[in-house]
C-alpha cells in the first residue's frame, strides 16, 4: 500500500469501521493490510495458550492448504505464541521480540511452514485476551529487516485500539444473540430449545424445554445453570461440538426415554462469524421434540433459518405460529398492519415460504 504511515493508518482505520457497519468486509481490511509489506499474508487468528491450539479465522494471501496445515498441526508448535500469550495487549511487535531469529531458524515451524509459504518473519499485535485465549492480528512477510518490520509493528499498535472498539461493539450487539422472541417462536410450535455455550452453560432456554426436561432424568440443569446429560453418546457429542471452534458439524440426534413418553433430542452447532465465535465461544442449540409427533428432518434447517430473523420478525412469526391473524399480531405487537405485513414478507423470504399456511407448515410438527 503506497503512501505515508499516516495515510496507511487512515485507510486501514476507515476499513475497520467500514467492515464493522457492513460497508465493506473484514477481508478487504486484511487485503489492504497485507499490501503494506512485501509478499505478505495477513491474518486474524486466535490462540489458546492452555490447550496449545489455535486457528486462522480469516486471512489474506494464504492458500486453503496452508491455512488447514496451520490449524491442524503448526498452531501447536508455533514458537512465537508463548511470548505472544503474555505480551502487552495492543502493542505491536516484530517476530524477533518474541523469539531471537537465530533460534527461529532452527525450528520445524520455520523450516517446514514459514519458508513453505514464502515468508521469513512477521509482525503482530494481541487485540484481546480472555481465559488464556488471545485474539491476534498478524502479518507474515518475506522481509527479515527488523527496522522495516518495526515500522509496520508500530502501525499495528495504532490500529489495535480501533480494532478493540470494533470488537467491543460487536460483543454488545451479540450479547444475547438468542433473544426471547426466538425462544417464544419455538414455544409457539411446541418445540423445546436450549442454547448452550462453553462449559455447557445454558445461555437461553424456552418454556417448552423446561417442561420437557422436568419430565425425565436424561437431561437436567445444575444449580449453576449448566446442562447435565446422562446419556453418554449425547454428552460426548455436545462436548465435541463445543470444543471444536471454527469447524462445522452435522447435527446429532438421540431418542431419549422419559417417564411417560419419549423425546427426540438434536444438537446443532449454530453458525456465527469468526469474531462472534471468538468473543462468545461456540453455541450449540439443543432441540427437544416429543417423539410421538412426526419426525421433522427439516427442523435443523428451519432453526438455522429462524436464527436469521430480526427480533421484530420473530415476534410476527411467533404470533402467526400461535394461530393469530396478521391483524391480531399487529395489534398485539403495537405496530401497524402495513409494518406487520412488511415483516411477514421478509419472513417468507428468509424461511423459503410464500404464504401464512406455508409458514405454519414450515414450523409446526
Amino acid at each position: 500500500m503506497p503512501g505515508s504511515p499516516h495515510a496507511k493508518l487512515e485507510v486501514l482505520t476507515d476499513l475497520i469501521y467500514g467492515a464493522l457497519f457492513g460497508e465493506t468486509s473484514w477481508q478487504a481490511f486484511l487485503d489492504a493490510l497485507a499490501a503494506t509489506m512485501p509478499d505478505a499474508k495477513s491474518t486474524l487468528f486466535f490462540h489458546d495458550a492452555v490447550a496449545r491450539a489455535g486457528g486462522l479465522s480469516l486471512s489474506s494471501g494464504l492458500e486453503n492448504t496452508e491455512t488447514e496445515a496451520y490449524n491442524r498441526y503448526y498452531a501447536a508448535i508455533n514458537p512465537w505464541m508463548p511470548r505472544a500469550a503474555t505480551r502487552p495487549i495492543g502493542l505491536g511487535v516484530v517476530a524477533d521480540q518474541m523469539l531471537p531469529r537465530e533460534q527461529l531458524l532452527k525450528t520445524e515451524f520455520y523450516n517446514d511452514y514459514i519458508r513453505w509459504i514464502g515468508c521469513e518473519s512477521s509482525v503482530g499485535v494481541t487485540i484481546m485476551r480472555e481465559r488464556g485465549r488471545s485474539f491476534n492480528l498478524s502479518t507474515l512477510t518475506s522481509s527479515a529487516d527488523p527496522d522495516f518490520n518495526r515500522s509496520n509493528a508500530e502501525l499495528l499498535s495504532e490500529l489495535a485500539p480501533h480494532l478493540r472498539r470494533a470488537f467491543d461493539f460487536i460483543r454488545r450487539e451479540h450479547r444475547d444473540p438468542n433473544n426471547e422472541n426466538g425462544l417464544a417462536l419455538f414455544d409457539a410450535i411446541g418445540v423445546g430449545i436450549v442454547y448452550i455455550g462453553e462449559d455447557q452453560n445454558i445461555r437461553s432456554i424456552n418454556s417448552a424445554a423446561e417442561r420437557m426436561i422436568a419430565e425425565g432424568e436424561v437431561i437436567g440443569v445444575t444449580s449453576t445453570g449448566r446442562i447435565m446429560i446422562n446419556d453418554g453418546e449425547l454428552a460426548s457429542r455436545l462436548s465435541a461440538l463445543l470444543r471444536n471452534r471454527l469447524q462445522t458439524a452435522s447435527p446429532a440426534t438421540t431418542l431419549m426415554r422419559m417417564k411417560n413418553t419419549s423425546f427426540k433430542c438434536t444438537l446443532v452447532k449454530m453458525q456465527s462469524d469468526f469474531i462472534t465465535e471468538f468473543l462468545e465461544g461456540p453455541t450449540v442449540a439443543m432441540i427437544i421434540e416429543r417423539a410421538s409427533l412426526p419426525l421433522r428432518p427439516d427442523l435443523n434447517d428451519a432453526l438455522l433459518r429462524i436464527d436469521q430473523l430480526t427480533a421484530a420478525e420473530m415476534r410476527i412469526a411467533a404470533g402467526i405460529a400461535a394461530g393469530l391473524s396478521l391483524r391480531e399480531v399487529a395489534r398485539t405487537n403495537d405496530v401497524s398492519y402495513e409494518t406487520a405485513r412488511s415483516h411477514l414478507k421478509n419472513i417468507y423470504s428468509k424461511l423459503g415460504v410464500n404464504s401464512q399456511v406455508g409458514l405454519v407448515r414450515r414450523l409446526m410438527p
